[in-house]
């Protein structure tokens, strides 16, 4: 059960953010999407060659350097599993997030296709990556960490449940992702194609991951504290695209976002090649969501401008309802 909403501060936002911006039209790229376009030429971040496909992967990378400041705390109304957000004086306001998972054994995809359109209709949107995926994918992270519609999230370094996962594996798969991100935004930094833009980047670009999400929607008390520890809100979700499953349509997508939109919501999808038609259904959410006045915004601009509705617990849709995930597991380790 959702307990009552909570008074957020507004801690999180992305500096450079445009709360205000128009929620009818598709806005003009913003004057800090230039050192994206410099960084990166408009072909680069566009282009096909990092495939939809999952590849399979015989080894885990090693841990990276932590080049992070400390964690900052949390507010109290962060500190538990946020479901949605209502947005104050009503505001019609949606934030779609997409994981970018990676398990131990494969390598993941990067829904190019997705991002395109996301970047073309100026669609703001949170991705919740892996380390693992991130050290993969490592010019996609630092192109999502430049471009001013997206900002990124901690999802554990090998999609690890961490209701099951505990102790210190639990937290490394919490750790080793935060420092992959430090990592990568320092090598952001010091690179030649950056170099015209590094002050700005740096005010521009979180030093830190600031948002995280439960793979399989699992968590306990554990490690929903060890999440909070690291300065991190657990992000969850209240519409389920149901993507992953080769079954849905983008016509399916589409209808159950649309008939389960409401303000404040947060939308759960994929964009490592286990989404399937969600690229395709995009072009009936946006312009639909648009005409009704909707404004797509980050899951950090949503807290801002909102109050959090939050649980105890993580699930997909009730509680209760991922534990099939958790038996798997503890199957498959008895093996």
């Amino acid at each position: 059960m959702a307990s009552s909403p909570a008074v957020v501060e507004p801690p999180l936002s992305r500096a450079g953010s445009d709360p205000a911006a128009s929620a009818q039209t598709p806005a003009k790229p913003a004057a800090a999407s230039v050192p994206q376009q410099a960084c990166w030429s408009q072909e680069r971040p566009r282009d096909g060659s990092n495939p939809k496909k999952i590849k399979r992967a015989a080894s885990d990378p090693l841990p990276s350097e932590d080049l992070q400041p400390p964690p900052t705390p949390l507010t109290t109304a962060l500190s538990r599993s946020i479901r949605y957000v209502k947005p104050r004086n009503g505001e019609k306001l949606v934030a779609l997030t997409f994981d970018l998972c990676e398990q131990a054994d494969a390598v993941s995809g990067y829904d190019a296709a997705l991002v395109n359109y996301l970047r073309d209709q100026q669609v703001k949107a949170t991705f919740f990556a892996g380390g693992k995926w991130m050290r993969s994918h490592p010019d996609r992270t630092m192109q999502l960490m430049v471009d001013p519609l997206f900002e990124l999230g901690n999802h554990t370094w090998t999609h690890a449940n961490l209701r099951v996962v505990n102790g210190a594996k639990m937290i490394e798969q919490i750790d080793k992702t935060q420092r992959e991100y430090g990592m990568l935004r320092e090598r952001l930094l010091q690179s030649a194609r950056a170099s015209a833009f590094a002050a700005q980047l740096a005010a521009n670009v979180p030093p830190r991951l600031r948002l995280f999400r439960f793979p399989y929607g699992a968590c306990n008390g554990a490690s929903l504290a060890a999440v909070n520890q690291q300065g991190l809100a657990a992000i969850q979700w209240n519409i389920v695209t149901g993507d992953p499953a080769k079954g849905q349509s983008a016509r399916g997508i589409a209808r159950v976002v649309l008939d389960q939109i409401r303000p404040g919501s947060i939308v759960i999808a994929h964009a490592n090649g286990r989404g399937w038609h969600t690229a395709e259904a995009l072009p009936s959410i946006v312009p639909a969501l648009r005409a009704r006045g909707y404004q797509f915004v980050t899951v950090s601009e949503l807290l801002a401008r909102g109050e959090p509705v939050t649980a105890e617990s993580c699930y997909e849709s009730k509680p209760g309802d991922n534990l099939r995930y958790d038996r798997r597991l503890r199957a498959s380790l008895k093996r």
